[in-house]
């Protein structure tokens, strides 16, 4: 909280306190007859009884306007209370203009209070009592219906209230420098001294009560406007009140005669205006200066950012929230064919005919699916060229929050490497599988002849090369699918599937007997058939279930959750292991990543497991990703949308809420 909204919260409490307080104790008086409580004391005159409960219910109307999140009852106790405040006001000034402001409501009031006589107070009330009240009660009603930009009813209320009681008080002050006479300085005038006060704090509370709302927004900013008029409006308001009190004590005292009264105030409120006026000169000037230091400093911060982008290896622009190019390098002039003064103002569709947002780049990381895009660039000659494009928000001064980077990287050359990479892979790996396949027949045969000569020793030998075989089939296997993966070469046969019976066939059909008592599914509600590629599908869930039971203590449960957030189908598997470092945690889903854990768990593996089903679950147009502490367990999600999606989305709220 700012400073300034802290201290003006704390000005609106002590008002509320100060009100209640000061009207209960006059009540008190008259109530016990103490003279002490009725004026606050001894010096000053009684105040009335109407003024006294106008300020309880006031300052209680005010307390129960502060709090933030007040309860219905609250609420409407705090309305009821602001409108009893104006209409004893309004009664107040009825009275006044037909008894003139000497008996009536007051007298009412004293019978109320045990006095048998019910005389009123023998000094006239003054109607300015009678109007910050009618004024400051529907003020308070409507407190909680401002506007952060603009003044509000309310604000209008306050300020005739916070008028009409410094009227009382600079009568109070003030009648003295234009009396002939030395009249006793306490004497009630207008309005007596601990009301016209009391009334002013609760009037400023009012306007308090909502710092962030109307008037007190405005004063509150910071802002020019805001820190010029916390200095000027206090001393304007207070100043002539202050300065009259000093020339009425002097006169008093003796020190200053009555004829020298007058002219020396008009003097020292001259002077204090002009001090006011150079004060505030001396606060513009200085916020001036600090303004120009900090647009000279943005101004250089923004050429060294110019020339840093100029400079750049890759093609950059700035799009501003329109979508029209601002700033253009000399890497985007040489991919693109265009003088950069050609550039600036044209929509960035002239370069990205397809925009800016196409399909994921295949094969990279979560981080890169969502700020890396493989987009087709169009050059000024017509031809076209491969791109991958990044975004990054860039803040300017005085311009919208939309405004963008994109990193525009000619990615032929990479695209070019990558196609001959699958191509090898594909290669190797289509000629692995033919001499593994006559090793595997062959070793199947050695076992069975091993076996009916009884050869025990030698059927184990065969046994391990079989096992052995196997394992490097799957590694191939992976290495095609990844590759398959990778190309977007992949047709998903997409079927409608009930997931959780989906997700009972592979519990019962993928997990060992011995280890299938552990898993426990949880469902919610049915959800609506997803459309997915099963047997892919499959390859993610068994992947999850297996590193659950491989990862954590023997015995202990696994949970598998399934879920609806949104129009996504989400699936959990938490298990009760040691779990995951922050920087692994990062990582496991990137390309051969294997944690210290899982290598000395599992020294055959090649770290593809948790990166194809991260390529799978996107190709589905989902979104995979865990949560883990330290020696807490860890938790692997994965979404599907429940319908096919049209491009592939990665749908981040889905990890607080399904979390």
């Amino acid at each position: 909280m700012p400073r300034s909204t802290a201290m003006v919260r704390a000005l609106a409490r002590s008002s509320a306190v100060a009100a209640c307080l000061v009207g209960l104790l006059v009540l008190t008086g008259w109530a016990l007859d103490v003279m002490v409580l009725k004026s606050m004391g001894a010096a000053l005159p009684a105040m009335r009884p109407s003024a006294a409960l106008g300020l309880l219910l006031g300052g209680a109307a005010l307390g129960l306007r502060l709090r933030a999140t007040p309860s219905r009852f609250q609420h409407r106790l705090g309305t009821a209370l602001a409108l009893t405040t104006a209409l004893l006001g309004a009664a107040s000034l009825v009275d006044g203009v037909i008894t003139g402001g000497t008996g009536g409501l007051d007298a009412l009031f004293l019978r109320m209070l045990g006095d048998a006589g019910g005389a009123a107070p023998g000094v006239a009330s003054s109607p300015l009592t009678a109007l910050c009240l009618m004024l400051l009660g529907p003020a308070l009603a409507l407190v909680d219906r401002g506007h952060p930009q603009r003044l509000s009813w309310s604000d209008g209320l306050v300020v005739l209230a916070l008028m009409a009681a410094l009227t009382g008080l600079n009568g109070f002050l003030l009648g003295p420098l234009v009396t002939p006479f030395a009249a006793p300085f306490f004497q009630e005038r207008s309005m007596g001294l601990h009301t016209t006060c009391v009334l002013m704090l609760l009037a400023m509370g009012t306007l308090c009560a909502r710092p962030e709302l109307g008037l007190m927004a405005r004063l509150t900013r910071d802002t020019l406007g805001g820190f010029v008029a916390r200095r000027l409006v206090p001393v304007t308001l207070l100043g002539p009140p202050v300065l009259g009190l000093t020339l009425v004590l002097l006169h008093l005292t003796g020190g200053l005669s009555h004829d020298a009264k007058l002219p020396l105030f008009a003097t020292v409120v001259a002077a204090g205006g002009v001090t006011l006026v150079l004060l505030a000169a001396r606060a513009l000037d200085v916020l001036d200066t600090e303004r120009m230091r900090a647009t000279a400093a943005l101004e250089a911060s923004e050429e060294r950012f110019r020339t840093f982008l100029d400079t750049a290896p890759d093609p950059m622009v700035v799009v501003d929230a329109t979508g029209r190019v601002r700033f253009a390098n000399a890497e985007a002039e040489r991919v693109f064919g265009y003088r950069r003064e050609a550039l600036l103002a044209r929509e960035v569709e002239l370069l990205v005919p397809e925009g800016l947002h196409g399909p994921a780049a295949p094969g990279e990381g979560p981080e890169r699916a969502r700020g890396g895009r493989l987009v087709s660039g169009q050059r000024q000659d017509g031809t076209s060229v491969p791109l991958e494009v990044r975004l990054s928000p860039l803040p300017l001064e005085g311009e919208d929050d939309a405004t963008r980077i994109a990193i525009l990287r000619d990615v032929t050359e990479r695209r070019d490497l990558e196609k001959l990479r699958e191509e090898y892979v594909g290669l190797i790996s289509h000629d692995l599988r033919n001499p593994l396949n006559t090793i595997n027949l062959r070793a199947h045969l050695l076992q069975r002849a091993l076996h009916e000569r009884k050869l025990e020793r030698e059927g184990h030998m065969a046994q391990a090369i079989i096992h052995n075989v196997e394992w490097m089939s799957t590694m191939i296997e992976e290495l095609l699918e990844g590759s398959r993966l990778e190309s977007g070469r992949v047709n998903l046969r997409r079927e409608a599937r009930d997931l959780g019976r989906f997700l009972e066939e592979v519990l019962e059909r993928d997990v060992p007997p011995d280890a299938r008592e552990r898993f426990r599914l949880h469902r919610q509600e049915p959800l609506p058939p997803v459309p997915m590629d099963a047997a892919r599908m499959e390859r993610v869930v068994t992947n999850l279930l297996t590193n659950a039971l491989k990862y954590s203590p023997t015995g202990t449960p696994v949970d598998v959750r399934l879920s609806a957030v949104h129009d996504h189908a989400v699936v959990s598997v938490t298990n009760q292991g040691a779990g995951l470092s922050p920087r692994d945690a990062a990582r496991l889903f990137d390309k051969y990543y294997r944690t210290e854990d899982g290598r000395s768990a599992d020294g055959k593996g090649l770290g593809l497991g948790l990166y194809i089903s991260r390529l799978i679950v996107e190709a589905h147009g989902g979104h995979i990703w865990v949560e883990s502490e330290p020696g807490r367990g860890v938790t692997f999600f994965f979404s599907v949308p429940m319908e096919s999606p049209a491009v592939p989305t990665v749908p981040e709220p889905l990890r607080q809420r399904a979390g």
